[in-house]
């Protein structure tokens, strides 16, 4: 039964757009995906983290990440190439993060607990709830969907224990760009140093 579930769901991951109502079979295949690989025993770091890219990327708007993350006034301040250069750095900076978690993890399991449609504005979002499940105590992580047309339902946030992924950085940058230039948030972005 599990293989044939697999082979069903396989040609969406690696082919097509995902479709609002494969986001949680999807999500529940590549988080097993990435648990899986996590468990392997003498794999580096750099590969590890380049398998779990490989599976998540897809499902990820960095772009609109980046932009929400830095807000509308201060993105529509910046000139396309430094929007560009912008983007750039802030998936580096993201992935990093990431791969520096990966160092902390020890046998967690994520379950999905729940999908939910919302309205906001004009626009539909898909809220996927997961909890990740130690034996220390148990984490939420949310992941917030939108639809992206041809590129179908994407990442455009993420909630760990309520806190959004994108907030926070918006609020890191607007303290950051008070004080200083557009520069000195790139630099931060390259070096990983606390604004």
């Amino acid at each position: 039964m599990s293989r044939l579930f697999l082979l069903l769901l396989l040609p969406f991951c690696l082919f097509g757009a995902v479709q609002k109502d494969k986001i949680a079979p999807i999500m529940k295949y590549k988080i097993q995906s990435v648990t899986d690989t996590l468990q392997q025993e003498n794999v580096d770091r750099k590969t590890l983290s380049g398998q779990i890219f490989e599976e998540f990327d897809p499902l990820f708007d960095y772009e609109l990440m980046a932009r929400l993350s830095l807000g509308t006034t201060q993105w529509r301040a910046l000139s396309m190439d430094e929007q560009q250069e912008f983007t750039r750095h802030f998936i580096a900076r993201l992935k990093r993060s990431f791969v520096e978690k990966l160092e902390l993890y020890s046998n967690e399991v994520a379950v999905i607990k729940d999908v939910k449609e919302a309205q906001i504005g004009s626009s539909i979002r898909v809220f996927l709830f997961t909890e990740l499940i130690s034996k220390e105590a148990n984490y939420q992580v949310d992941y917030k969907f939108y639809d992206g047309k041809e590129r179908g339902w994407l990442i455009y946030d993420v909630d760990i224990l309520g806190v959004s992924i994108v907030q926070t950085y918006r609020s890191q940058f607007e303290g950051f760009l008070k004080d200083n230039r557009f520069e000195g948030l790139i630099q931060w972005l390259q070096e990983g140093v606390e604004p």
